[in-house]
C-alpha cells in the first residue's frame, strides 16, 4: 500500500463521517415534506395524542395502513418523543444513520473484497452518490438508512461468523436481520445475498452454508406475511398508473443509467424511453461479459445488483410506484465498486504518472458530489420538490400532477390550477384528488357556484368518499345554507366512523370544520374544545397550557380578559382563532340565547355588503358593517372589510382608524400592520 493510503488509513472513518456531513449539512434546515406531515407529524400514535406502548407498533396496520417498517416508526416516536416537532432532529438522526451504515459498509467490502483501496474508494461514492440524497433528505424514506445500517451489519457478521465459526456472530446476524426487515422490506433479500457471497467466495462451503441461511428465512416469510396483511388493501397513487412489459423492461436500464450516471434524478418517474433502452442494452452486454469472464468478484456484485433491484423492478408487486430514487440505495453499490475496481486498475497500471492515476475516481467523486449538491435542494420543501418533478417527468402519475396543483394553488396561481384539475377529472374521473383541488381552485377564485356543481359530480363518481363532504360543509357555509352544511358535517363523521379514518390528520381537519360550525353558532365551549386538539397537538400556543387552563373560568370578563391578554403576549398565526372566540364569547354574553341567531344574521349582512360594493353602492355597504359593529365589538370581517372599503373609496383617516381597532384588540396583527405600513399611515416602533 502507497504511503498516501497509509496515511488515509489513520483517518479514513473521520473522512467518511465529514464527507456525509458536509453534504447533508444543508438538509438540516429543511422543512417537513411531502409524507412527512400526515404520517408522521400528525400522526396520534406518534405525535403522543394517543397513549402507546412499544409491542402495538408492530401489530400489521398499527400505526400506517400503507407500509409496515415498525422499526423506523419507533425511531420516529422517540424522535418526536425526545425533540418534539422538530426538522432539524430528523433530519441530523437522517444523517447519522446515513453515515454510521457508511461506516459499516466499508468494514463489510473490506472483508468481501480485501483490498484497502477499492473498498476505501466504493465507499466514498457510496456516500456521494446522488441516488441516496432522497434517503437521506427526505424524513419519511428515513427507513431505508436505518435498514441499511442493520442489512451491514448483518451481512457483516455472517461473514465473520462462517469464516471464524462462531455461532454467536450468527445469532447477532439474525437479530440484525430482524431489524434490517422491520425498518424497510429493501432489505428482504439478504438470504439470497448470502447465498450468493458464499457460491462466489466459499464455494466448497456451500452445502454446510444452506443450513445457516435456512435460519433466516422464517422471520423472512413472517414479515413477508405481515407486510401483505398490513398493505394487501392499502391506497397507492400508482394503482392509476398502468405499468406495461416494456415500462417494466425499460425500468431495468433506468436503474443501471441511474446507478452509474445519475444525472437526470427526479421522484417517480422513468427517464426517456431511447436512454432506458440503450442502457437496458448495455445491462445485458454485462451481464453476458461477466459471466464468460467467470470473475467471482463481478459476479457476486452483478448478482447483488440484479437481487438488490428485483423488487422494484414491477415483477413481484405490480401495484408500486415504479421508480423512486431511494430503490437504489442497496444495489448502488454495485456501481461504486465497479468504478473503484476500474479505479485501482489504472492505479496498478499508471504508477508513474501520478496525475493520470487518480483520474478515474476523481472525476466521479466531483460529478457524484455536485450532482448531489445540485439535487438537494428540491427536497428543501413541498414547493421545490412537486415543481421539480412536475417540470422534470419524462411520465406524470397523478401524484405528481395532483401535488403540483396543490403548489399553485398555495401561490395563487388559481387559474393554472383550474385548468390542470380538469385535465385530473377527465384522465382519472375516479380519483378523488382530481375534484379536490379543481374545488380548491375554484373556491380560491371565488365561484362557488361552479365549486357546488364540481362537488355534485364529485359525489356522483365517488358517493363514499369522505372529502366531497367536507367540501359540501365548506361550500354551504359559505353559501350560508347552513342546515345542508350541518348535514354534510353529519355525513363526513358517518363515513369516518365507517371506514375508520377518523384519525391522524382527520381528527384534526374535523376540529377545524368544528371551529367554523362553533363560531357560526356562537358556541365558545365547543369553540375552546376543537381549538385546543389542534393547538395542543401542534404546539401553536407558546404558554405551557396556562391559556386553556384560565379559559375553564365560567364568568365571560376573565374569559374577554385573556383572550385580549394572549393576543397582546403572544405572535401566532393563529391569533384569528382567538379573535373568533372572542367573537362568540361576545355573542353569548350580549345576546344570550340568541346569539347564534345573531351571529348568522351578522354573517349574512356582512355578504349584503360585499354584494352593495359590487353593486357600486357604497354607502349601503358602509352602514352595513359599522351596523354589525354595534352588534358584536369582535366581528373581525366587518372591521377589516370596512378598512379595505374606506381605503378603496380614498378615506385614508377613516381606514387607518377602523385597522388601529383591530390592533387595539390585536396588536400582533402583521397583516393589519403591513397594510398601515404600504400607506405611510402607521409607523413602527
Amino acid at each position: 500500500m502507497s504511503k498516501f493510503f497509509e496515511y488515509i488509513k489513520k483517518y479514513d472513518i473521520l473522512i467518511f463521517v465529514i464527507f456525509g456531513f458536509l453534504l447533508y449539512c444543508p438538509s438540516l434546515f429543511f422543512d417537513f415534506l411531502y409524507d412527512d406531515v400526515p404520517y408522521i407529524v400528525q400522526n396520534e400514535y406518534l405525535n403522543g395524542t394517543c397513549s402507546v406502548n412499544l409491542f402495538q407498533f408492530f401489530i400489521p396496520k398499527f400505526v400506517l395502513e400503507t407500509v409496515y417498517t415498525p422499526l423506523t416508526f419507533i425511531v420516529y416516536w422517540l424522535i418526536l418523543k425526545i425533540f418534539g416537532i422538530n426538522s432539524f432532529a430528523f433530519h441530523f438522526v437522517g444523517i447519522f444513520f446515513y453515515v454510521f451504515s457508511s461506516v459499516v459498509l466499508f468494514y463489510l467490502l473490506k472483508k468481501i473484497i480485501d483490498n484497502y483501496v477499492v473498498a476505501f474508494f466504493a465507499t466514498i461514492l457510496y456516500i456521494l452518490h446522488p441516488c441516496h440524497v432522497e434517503c437521506t433528505a427526505w424524513i419519511s424514506a428515513m427507513g431505508y438508512n436505518i435498514s441499511a445500517l442493520f442489512f451491514f451489519l448483518s451481512f457483516l457478521y455472517f461473514i465473520i461468523a462462517f469464516d471464524e465459526n462462531k455461532k454467536l456472530n450468527y445469532i447477532y446476524s439474525v437479530i440484525f436481520y430482524i431489524f434490517a426487515i422491520l425498518s424497510q422490506p429493501v432489505a428482504v433479500t439478504l438470504p439470497a445475498i448470502l447465498f450468493l457471497w458464499v457460491y462466489c467466495f466459499r464455494k466448497e462451503k456451500l452445502k454446510e452454508s444452506i443450513k445457516y441461511i435456512c435460519a433466516y428465512l422464517p422471520f423472512l416469510f413472517l414479515y413477508v406475511f405481515l407486510f401483505k396483511n398490513t398493505v394487501s388493501n392499502s391506497y397507492r397513487f400508482s394503482d392509476f398508473i398502468d405499468h406495461s412489459f416494456l415500462d417494466k423492461l425499460l425500468t431495468f436500464g433506468h436503474y443501471i443509467f441511474n446507478a452509474f450516471l445519475p444525472v437526470n434524478l427526479s421522484p417517480f418517474y422513468v427517464s426517456s424511453p431511447f436512454i432506458c433502452l440503450i442502457f437496458t442494452i448495455i445491462g445485458f452486454i454485462l451481464i453476458f461479459f461477466i459471466i464468460y469472464k467467470k470473475n467471482n468478484f463481478f459476479i457476486f456484485f452483478l448478482g447483488f445488483y440484479l437481487i438488490t433491484i428485483f423488487p422494484y423492478l414491477g415483477i413481484v408487486f405490480d401495484n408500486m410506484i415504479l421508480v423512486c430514487d431511494r430503490y437504489l440505495l442497496l444495489s448502488s453499490i454495485s456501481f461504486c465498486f465497479f468504478i473503484s475496481i476500474f479505479s485501482f486498475y489504472l492505479f496498478e497500471k499508471l504508477n508513474n504518472k501520478i496525475l493520470l492515476k487518480y483520474i478515474s475516481f476523481v472525476v466521479f467523486m466531483i460529478l457524484y458530489f455536485v450532482l448531489s449538491f445540485v439535487y438537494l435542494p428540491i427536497w428543501k420543501n413541498n414547493e421545490s420538490f412537486w415543481t421539480y418533478a412536475y417540470h422534470n417527468s419524462y411520465k406524470k402519475n397523478i401524484s405528481i400532477l395532483t401535488s403540483y396543483v396543490t403548489v399553485l394553488l398555495n401561490n395563487g396561481k388559481y387559474d393554472e390550477a383550474s385548468i390542470l384539475a380538469d385535465d385530473i377529472i377527465e384522465q382519472y374521473p375516479k380519483f378523488a384528488e382530481g375534484y379536490v383541488t379543481k374545488i380548491q381552485s375554484m373556491m380560491a377564485l371565488n365561484d362557488i357556484e361552479n365549486s357546488l356543481k364540481v362537488c355534485k359530480k364529485f359525489r356522483d363518481n365517488i358517493p363514499e368518499c369522505l372529502d366531497v363532504y367536507i367540501y359540501f360543509f365548506d361550500i354551504y357555509i359559505n353559501l350560508q345554507e347552513y342546515d345542508k352544511a350541518l348535514e354534510s358535517l353529519k355525513y363526513a363523521y358517518y363515513i369516518a366512523n365507517k371506514y375508520n379514518l377518523y384519525k391522524n390528520d382527520k381528527v384534526y381537519l374535523f376540529a377545524n370544520k368544528q371551529l367554523t360550525w362553533s363560531y357560526i353558532n356562537a358556541e365558545s365551549n365547543k369553540f375552546i374544545e376543537n381549538f385546543k386538539i389542534i393547538s395542543n397537538n401542534f404546539k401553536l400556543l407558546d404558554d405551557n397550557g396556562k391559556f386553556y387552563e384560565i379559559l375553564n373560568k365560567d364568568d365571560y370578563k376573565s374569559r374577554e380578559d385573556i383572550c385580549l391578554d394572549y393576543l397582546k403576549k403572544y405572535k401566532s398565526q393563529y391569533s384569528n382563532y382567538i379573535f373568533m372566540l372572542l367573537s362568540c364569547l361576545y355573542m353569548e354574553e350580549t345576546y344570550k340565547d340568541n346569539a347564534s341567531k345573531i351571529m348568522r344574521s351578522s354573517l349574512k349582512e356582512i355578504n349584503k355588503a360585499q354584494e352593495s360594493i359590487k353593486k357600486g353602492d357604497n354607502i349601503s355597504a358602509e352602514h352595513i358593517y359599522l351596523n354589525i359593529i354595534k352588534k358584536n365589538k369582535y366581528m373581525y370581517e366587518a372591521y377589516y372589510n370596512l378598512g379595505i372599503l374606506y381605503l378603496q373609496t380614498n378615506r385614508q383617516v377613516e381606514a387607518k382608524n377602523i385597522f388601529n381597532k383591530i390592533l387595539e384588540i390585536n396588536p400582533n396583527d402583521e397583516q393589519i400592520r403591513q397594510i398601515l405600513l404600504s400607506l405611510g399611515v402607521w409607523e413602527t416602533k
